[in-house]
């Protein structure tokens, strides 16, 4: 009885699922969501190459001398940052030894 009083509610609760919705077939246009909030990512929007070559391989204590007027984010060898996206923010990214090994925006 207790078998047949599951699959009753079971069946119930089956019922009450939404619809599986179809996915749009491979040669469909997709669809662009305009007001999706998201920025387009531009290469170098911030600046970041006029500083690489003066920047990349040095410590990082040289970041504060080197005249950034864009908010920027040092990022240690490992370290956990924040996945929002600011075009205009340098990221400074550090190597295991604590030097600049790669510069970029974001």
């Amino acid at each position: 009885m207790k078998t047949l009083k599951a699959l009753i509610l079971l069946t119930a609760l089956a019922a009450c699922q939404p619809p599986v919705e179809e996915l749009p077939p491979n040669d469909a246009p997709i669809q662009d969501n305009v007001d999706s909030g998201l920025v387009e990512r531009e290469p170098d929007i911030c600046g970041a190459s006029a500083y690489r070559e003066r920047a990349i391989g040095q410590p990082a204590s040289v970041i504060p001398t080197l005249g950034v007027t864009r908010q920027t984010r040092v990022v240690p060898h490992g370290g956990i940052v924040t996945q929002e996206y600011n075009p205009y923010r340098m990221n400074f990214y550090l190597d295991p030894n604590g030097m600049i090994s790669r510069i970029t925006c974001g």
